[in-house]
């Protein structure tokens, strides 16, 4: 016979309801209160009945984490920053991916909220707003993580680009750089859009105009990056009329390091590299990959702290933007031009 909430309470001589609330971790119940449930819920095999709680509660304290990429290692960083408030609170995560594919990410969120989900922390592939409103319809409360839909008010968690962009021009412009070539993510999203303004702000600051960097695009894979990369220097006939790089992220970067290898570029005495994104790879690339950590555990971290206030605090209803600050990693791909350290 399974081991319920009573057997717990009349074991430790407690209410239902202080039983119910210590194993939940609600913070109006001491912290003695809550070892002594968790022990005796250990020593009687307590397991919680989830069909049970949700009849009770109207609740299924799941809640989905939609990301774009599994096989990016940034993206780990986010779940295990979701995950751990999320887990602290009573909630477990259905997790899904969308591959940066409209189709997916759609039938995804359907499934997500046909499962009953709480809620739903998203980073978003930009091809579909109107599964926003699905979302919403649904009474459903959300958070975007990372990338924002412009003039779309909702609760979102995402990094400061265009700062940290701009950051990145500034230090290059400082070692004596003044020919940039910028290789973009895919074009319709809001980080790539903005790590290019940023970038471009960045060199104003220095009477510098957008006419000093070239721009080139790829779907963000590594492949992707090294065939643009490979494709751009034939066109430039053999030459690189360019000081430096700057990559939409570090997988970018990896494709880029490819094609410069393969034509005897070398990193950084002919050419400066900056990546984004400061994957757990960047300082075991050769060399170490000068980066910006946009901090996805924090992102993860503080995206499902607003979820969780927007679902369980009735003040907590009014959409919020956070605004993270990211940092420039400062590793060995970068020196002024002609491979001299500043």
């Amino acid at each position: 016979m399974a081991v319920t909430q009573k057997d717990i309470a009349d074991k430790l001589n407690l209410s239902i309801n202080t039983v119910s609330r210590a194993l939940r971790g609600l913070p109006d119940i001491s912290r003695e209160t809550r070892a002594s449930v968790l022990q005796v819920a250990k020593e009687l095999g307590y397991r919680k009945n989830l069909a049970a709680s949700r009849l009770r509660t109207n609740r299924s304290h799941v809640l989905g984490v939609a990301i774009t990429d599994y096989g990016n290692p940034v993206m780990s960083e986010l779940i295990r920053g979701a995950e751990s408030v999320a887990k602290r609170a009573g909630f477990t995560l259905m997790l899904g991916s969308t591959n940066e594919n409209k189709e997916d990410e759609k039938a995804l969120i359907e499934s997500m909220l046909a499962q009953g989900v709480d809620g739903i922390l998203l980073l978003p592939s930009m091809l579909n707003e109107g599964l926003l409103n699905t979302i919403e319809q649904e009474g459903v409360p959300y958070v975007l993580a990372v990338r924002k839909y412009e003039g779309r008010v909702c609760n979102m968690v995402r990094s400061d680009d265009l700062g940290a962009s701009a950051e990145v021009a500034q230090y290059l412009y400082g070692l004596g750089h003044r020919e940039f070539l910028y290789v973009s993510g895919l074009e319709y999203l809001s980080s790539s859009r903005e790590r290019y303004e940023g970038f471009c702000r960045g060199l104003a600051q220095n009477g510098l105009s957008p006419a000093h960097v070239r721009t080139i695009a790829c779907d963000g894979s590594r492949a992707d990056a090294y065939r643009v990369m490979r494709q751009w220097m034939e066109e430039q006939g053999g030459t690189l009329p360019v000081t430096a790089i700057f990559a939409f992220s570090d997988y970018v970067a990896c494709g880029i390091y490819a094609a410069l290898r393969e034509k005897g570029i070398r990193v950084p005495e002919d050419v400066s590299i900056v990546g984004y994104d400061n994957n757990e790879f960047s300082h075991i690339l050769v060399p170490a990959l000068t980066t910006v950590d946009n901090h996805f555990y924090d992102i993860g971290r503080r995206a499902m702290g607003r979820l969780l206030a927007v679902l369980l605090r009735p003040e907590g209803k009014e959409p919020k933007e956070y605004v993270n600050q990211p940092e420039l990693v400062l590793r060995d791909s970068t020196a002024a031009p002609g491979g001299m350290q500043a």
